[in-house]
């Protein structure tokens, strides 16, 4: 009894391991790929990552320069693990119309409508992946370029196509 405990336990984290890895390469490949909003202007999601990658770390330079400020957060970082469980949601409410998570999203889709996030549709499991990345480019787009202009003295700017374009992140 005990080695067949051992062997399943070996094979849940082999699974295990090759669901994150396979994940995590999905990711990478879906990131080389241009981003689905216009106003992106066909950049990548990780051209898009690393030039507000860089525009934190200038505004933090610069912050962190005042006296009256100790720098400013990592908005990246920050809505990773918001913006993994958001698509997450979004995802099960695609897949499940009728449920308590997608009504949550149709109300607030009536009552505060916007224009970056997508919609909540039904659709069927082929289409879950797709669903997933475009509610969470989306989402990063919204948080760091939309209401950026929250963050006050450690908002972003606008975001440098030039460089990205030109090829200085390519």
């Amino acid at each position: 009894m005990g080695r067949f405990l051992l062997e399943l336990i070996k094979i849940i984290l082999v699974t295990s391991l090759v669901l994150v890895l396979t994940f995590g390469v999905w990711v990478y490949y879906r990131g080389t790929q241009p981003m689905e909003i216009t106003e992106a202007r066909g950049i990548t999601f990780w051209q898009f990552i690393r030039e507000r990658w860089d525009a934190y770390n200038s505004t933090d330079a610069r912050i962190s320069a005042l006296p009256q400020y100790l720098g400013c957060r990592n908005d990246i970082l920050y809505y990773l693990p918001l913006n993994l469980k958001g698509s997450a949601n979004f995802t099960y409410a695609s897949l499940n119309p009728d449920s308590k998570l997608a009504y949550a999203f149709k109300y607030w889709e009536e009552q505060k409508p916007d224009e970056v996030l997508p919609k909540v549709k039904p659709i069927n499991i082929a289409e879950a992946p797709d669903t997933f990345w475009t509610y969470f480019e989306r989402a990063y787009w919204r948080a760091l370029v939309v209401i950026d202009y929250l963050a006050a003295e450690c908002k972003l700017g606008p975001v440098n196509y030039d460089a990205i374009l030109g090829g200085k992140f390519k």
